[in-house]
């Protein structure tokens, strides 16, 4: 469980990180503007933020976690579903999308990496 938080503190930082390219993207599939509170610049870090998230929980977690992942990714991930359903349910498909790349990208490593590690019995 230990390993999982500390999965889970690496994506965050990771987010942090790609959150700006992230929310460039997105600025172009769903304008993004700025409010009374936050700047247009702001919005799009925090939309970039949140598609990153999406993208890299599964991938992490799926390369590198232990025990039960599936169900970490699920919770982890719930509550950006919950939020693209009250914010704009017709982009929905975009976190959905991104969690199956991260999926398979993460099942793609692990296949090319015992493709290349040979059986320790050999």
């Amino acid at each position: 469980m230990r390993r999982n938080i500390l999965l889970l503190i690496l994506v965050l930082v990771i987010c942090l990180v790609v959150a700006s390219y992230f929310g460039s993207w997105y600025d172009r599939v769903d304008p993004q503007y700025g409010g009374w509170i936050t700047s247009k610049e702001d919005a799009m870090v925090f939309a970039g933020f949140i598609l990153a998230y999406v993208l890299l929980v599964p991938f992490v977690f799926k390369l590198l976690g232990i025990g039960s992942q599936n169900k970490w990714i699920g919770w982890l991930v719930a509550p950006v579903f919950l939020m693209y359903i009250g914010y704009n349910w017709k982009l929905f498909y975009i976190p959905i999308v991104l969690i199956l790349i991260g999926f398979w990208l993460a099942k793609l490593i692990r296949f090319i990496i015992s493709k290349f590690n040979p059986p320790a019995n050999a």
